[in-house]
């Protein structure tokens, strides 16, 4: 399926620093609006932007392991922080690696092999340094230095990800290879730095290759402003569009389907001031899409892609569901590899995906997918053939010896009413024994430990003419939405915590989360059987004791930020206005909400625990904010069934 364009003869604005020449030509013009929690946005010039990076240049200029070729640990929250920090790497001729999380384990074994991890930036990009008056440098103190000349065919970075396999992996990528892709997408979706007002807002990470691309180096060589942190939270992204539009400007909006599922009704000031949506890691959903179209009057595109290939295809399921290759992307449908996994199956006739692509590494060789496709035979008024994605080729497990299709028992799972998703998988520390994660409608979950067994014996039903006993799942989580990451992935460490409660029974069945800022978290859970907390209350009727409430409202609360604050537990002091209106029994389904607060006494962690039998508890747990409590959480130390030998009576409270 050969695609070419005048694009595939792109320019590399990566390696003649482009970011420079927009800054000599207009200094004042805006780069980066600052976002300040609870402060307007505020416009950060092009001149100043350079400065923050010379100011990087001469910190690595300070290091005794800089030197041209040296690679840098760089993981910023911010997206100002990473782009300063990036640019100035890459002008002092060195490699940045660029990690997919911040885990100790993941960032120590990076800076093994690196010359270091540069430091935290200050909100506004600057480094840490203060001068004797306690504040950053000025561009007064900043002296700008030759830099070193880019090849494109140099080395620019290093990208981390799991691959397909799980392992981590460590992508290696050319500045030829990322212009390329810029020079599509600047083809495709034009950005401009003209009259038009037009921002960059994103909700992904910019350490993954589809948010560094769209989110931080496509506005940054086009010299369209971007947003200097992320928008994770949908009341993030509605204020700063709103902001912005009263401005003057329209959003290109960067997200996620994890982002783009849970977007809220906008409002009709807002309607209309974006110019498109990005979406990436996973296909969006249709209602997702279509709901997301209508609610900010733009079109919603999605990318096809990974780390190791870059950019494949796109579509705007407005139009179908079918993808079409980008410009330059040649693809390839073959058979080669495929066979009959099991007689109980029916596979669907399906080739494995080959692609060619100047992203690639070797951009002349021909390169595998694990995705399974089909070249639709329709037709289309543009010339393309479009094709069709139908899962993963090495979605096949071996369970006792028999060899398993996942993506087969996830296709009649789907059948079922009420299940609108599912993910099935092995489970890595139940050997021989599938576990499944399945989407189904709030009023379809069940909420106790009678509905869950019989939605569980029905769904068992459904597989049992078709797979043989093994194939079934064993373990069963029901959620209200997929738990994917930024990117949209369901990641290891979120198949994890859904699973974590059959090796810690200290746990409740986590099964989600949902958050209207960093102050706010409400969890989903279940209380399992093997609650170790249940054993002694009581003989005729276990139920989870208060004081194991109150400890999971506290580790929940426990992760919550207020204007950079945190609860700290030495500075516990009270429990305030404790009510422990019903009781909490094994098998029920509840939430459980936080909310960080400041008052004049101090912070405090307003907790609410509901299910759909009612209220079960409530209250609030009081910290100061400076000097250790005499009180300090002595009364959490204690073993929690020690501490509630009675069951919670309906009206108790505590002040």
């Amino acid at each position: 399926m050969p695609h070419t364009s005048d694009a595939c003869h792109h320019t590399h604005p990566l390696s003649q620093l482009s970011w420079r020449r927009h800054a000599r030509q207009a200094p004042d013009a805006t780069a980066c609006w600052l976002a300040t929690p609870g402060q307007p946005l505020t416009a950060l010039s092009r001149a100043d932007l350079m400065a923050r990076v010379d100011a990087w240049q001469q910190w690595l200029d300070r290091q005794p392991a800089s030197q041209p070729g040296a690679r840098w640990v760089l993981f910023q929250s911010t997206t100002l922080g990473a782009c300063v920090q990036l640019l100035a790497v890459w002008e002092r001729g060195m490699l940045a690696v660029l990690p997919g999380d911040d885990r100790p384990e993941t960032l120590a074994r990076l800076r093994e092999i690196s010359a270091g991890q540069l430091p935290t930036t200050t909100v506004d990009g600057w480094p840490q340094q203060a001068d004797q008056s306690g504040n950053p440098p000025s561009k007064s103190h900043i002296v700008p230095t030759a830099h070193v000349p880019l090849a494109p065919d140099q080395l620019a970075l290093e990208l981390c990800t799991s691959g397909s396999t799980g392992e981590p992996l460590r992508i290696a990528k050319r500045f030829d290879q990322l212009d390329a892709e810029l020079a599509i997408h600047q083809q495709l979706w034009p950005l401009a730095d003209t009259a038009n007002g037009q921002v960059s807002l994103s909700q992904v990470s910019h350490q993954h290759i589809y948010g560094l691309l769209t989110a931080l180096l496509r506005p940054l060589c086009t010299g369209v402003p971007f947003l200097s942190e992320a928008c994770h939270y949908p009341e993030q992204l509605s204020a700063a569009i709103s902001q912005l539009a009263s401005q003057g400007y329209r959003c290109q909006v960067i997200s996620s389907p994890a982002q783009l599922a849970r977007l809220p009704q906008i409002t009709t000031a807002e309607a209309g001031q974006v110019l498109r949506v990005f979406s990436s890691g996973a296909p969006l959903p249709e209602a997702a899409a279509r709901h997301a179209e209508i609610s900010l009057h733009a079109p919603i595109i999605e990318i096809y892609g990974s780390t190791e290939t870059g950019g494949i295809a796109q579509r705007r399921q407005r139009d179908g569901a079918e993808w079409s290759p980008l410009p330059c992307v040649e693809l390839r449908f073959s058979d080669e590899g495929q066979e009959n996994i099991s007689s109980q199956e029916a596979p669907t006739p399906a080739s494995s995906l080959w692609l060619r692509s100047p992203f690639l590494d070797m951009p002349t060789e021909w390169w595998p997918q694990a995705d399974r496709a089909e070249v639709c035979e329709q037709k289309y008024q543009d010339g393309q053939q479009r094709f069709r994605l139908l899962g993963r080729s090495d979605r096949l497990v071996k369970l006792a010896g028999k060899r398993i299709s996942l993506s087969a028992v996830e296709r009649c799972l789907n059948e079922q009413s009420d299940v609108l998703e599912i993910r099935c998988l092995p489970m890595p520390t139940r050997e021989h024994r599938l576990g499944a994660v399945i989407v189904m409608a709030p009023d379809a979950l069940p909420h106790d430990h009678n509905t869950r067994r019989a939605l569980i014996a029905h769904l068992r039903r459904a597989l049992m003419p078709a797979f043989e006993r093994i194939a079934l799942p064993r373990y069963w989580r029901f959620v209200t939405r997929l738990p994917l990451n930024a990117q949209g992935k369901f990641t290891s460490e979120a198949i994890a915590r859904l699973f974590a409660d059959l090796d810690d029974h200290r746990l409740p069945r986590w099964l989600g989360e949902r958050s209207s800022g960093p102050e706010q978290l409400t969890l989903e859970a279940e209380v399992p059987d093997s609650l170790i907390y249940l054993e002694g209350h009581f003989a005729q009727q276990p139920l989870v004791p208060g004081v194991v409430m109150l400890k999971w409202a506290r580790d929940l609360g426990k992760r919550l930020h207020l204007d950079g604050q945190q609860v700290d537990e030495a500075r516990f002091i009270r429990l305030e206005r404790i009510k422990f209106s019903s009781l909490l029994l094994p098998g029920m389904r509840f939430t459980l909400d936080a909310t960080l607060t400041h008052d004049s006494h101090g912070l405090r962690i307003d907790f609410r625990l509901a299910s759909s039998a009612g209220l079960h508890a409530s209250g609030r747990l009081r910290y100061s904010v400076s000097g250790a409590s005499p009180l300090s959480e002595s009364s959490f130390r204690q073993s929690p069934t020690s501490l509630s030998s009675q069951p919670p009576a309906h009206s108790q409270e505590a002040s």
